[in-house]
């Protein structure tokens, strides 16, 4: 399904998602034209990089689908912030429940491509 996004809207991602890297931008863009799962993790990985002190930098660098969250430094309130981002990225709703079962980056990444593929 491929939806082409107005200036605007363009606009309004770049404005929201300026603190996030150009290739966490263009992967967002690119899902919302085309619900592309296959730009998940890097959505996720670069909403995430954002919220790392600097210190976590260089874990979030050489995370995998295994990482845990806690391993990021990524406590509860981070991690809703995170979770804010990522339904306005992806355009979606996660439930309080849902994210209980987040425990590395690789169950963030399956459950979002799994919301995703039910949506459609």
């Amino acid at each position: 399904m491929s939806h082409s996004l107005t200036v605007d809207e363009i606009d309004l991602i770049k404005r929201n998602f300026r603190k996030c890297s150009d290739e966490t931008v263009a992967a967002i863009l690119r899902f919302r034209e085309n619900h592309d799962v296959a730009v998940i993790p890097t959505i996720v990985r670069g909403i995430v990089f954002r919220y790392l002190p600097a210190a976590g930098h260089e874990a979030m660098k050489n995370a995998t689908s295994d990482t845990l969250l806690t391993d990021l430094r990524i406590e509860s309130l981070t991690m809703l912030e995170i979770v804010l981002d990522v339904q306005d990225a992806l355009d979606l709703e996660i439930e309080d429940s849902e994210m209980r079962g987040f425990r590395t980056l690789g169950d963030v990444e399956s459950f979002l491509e799994k919301k995703v593929a039910d949506r459609e």
